[in-house]
């Protein structure tokens, strides 16, 4: 629900709702975690199996993931769903979403966002208890978020609540891949990054769906290069990898 929600605050006035907001959003990419040399990464990760830097892109197997929450802090919002898509060499090999129970309340104004009620989470698990699920999914992947410090930041602080070790799975920031590749374009929201690209996807703001759009988007520019893409190529041009 990164980017997304309009001047709906907390405050009384409209102009206290719209500064929360932007306040919000600022915050979000604070707290996110910072991008870092790809070699010093890769050093502290051999002990996973990631693929190396040199690898090709057709290779190595990536999952993108995407997170919906009750709001924009890490610290006092929580997740309602987290969906991945898994692909390799352009093709999907499995996608799964989870609805978690937040254990607090969604507000109105964010329902209407990503459109996850109380109701639909009323019986999901905890973030604790789906984790180990998403972490078996990642094992051995490069990961992909679109706005990553934001997915990051709030993945971190779940698992800080729950006393979870962070995996050491890299992430690309496909918001900065995109950005490098598509210099011109006005907006780097995936909406009008999916129209730019012509693909289709499903209903944009769910975990799952947002997911795929990264991938269609990412694969479609591929198919454009006539070269052999290795994944270090995309490590630079996403102004490095981040980490938990």
């Amino acid at each position: 629900m990164k980017n997304t929600l309009s001047s709906r605050g907390v405050f009384g006035s409209k102009r206290w709702k719209t500064l929360n907001v932007v306040v919000l959003l600022v915050a979000s990419f604070l707290w996110g975690a910072p991008a870092a040399d790809s070699n010093n990464l890769l050093a502290s990760t051999e002990n996973i199996r990631l693929p190396p830097k040199n690898s090709l892109i057709s290779n190595v197997t990536f999952v993108v993931f995407d997170t919906e929450t009750t709001g924009f802090s890490p610290k006092t919002d929580r997740l309602v769903e987290l969906g991945a898509v898994k692909f390799r060499n352009g093709k999907v090999i499995e996608s799964k979403t989870w609805l978690i129970n937040p254990k607090r309340s969604i507000p109105s104004y964010v329902q209407k966002v990503h459109g996850i009620t109380p109701e639909m989470v009323a019986n999901s698990p905890t973030f604790k208890d789906v984790y180990p699920e998403f972490e078996t999914f990642i094992e051995g992947c490069v990961l992909f978020a679109h706005n990553a410090n934001f997915d990051v930041s709030f993945m971190r602080a779940e698992m800080a609540r729950n006393g979870i070790t962070p995996p050491r799975n890299l992430t690309i920031d496909s918001l900065k891949l995109f950005r490098n590749w598509y210099p011109d374009l006005k907006s780097y929201k995936l909406g009008d990054l999916a129209e730019y690209a012509q693909v289709t996807g499903g209903t944009f703001h769910r975990a799952e769906a947002d997911s795929l759009y990264v991938f269609l988007i990412f694969d479609k520019e591929l198919q454009k290069r006539n070269v052999k893409v290795k994944l270090d190529d995309i490590y630079t041009e996403a102004n490095g990898p981040l980490r938990f």
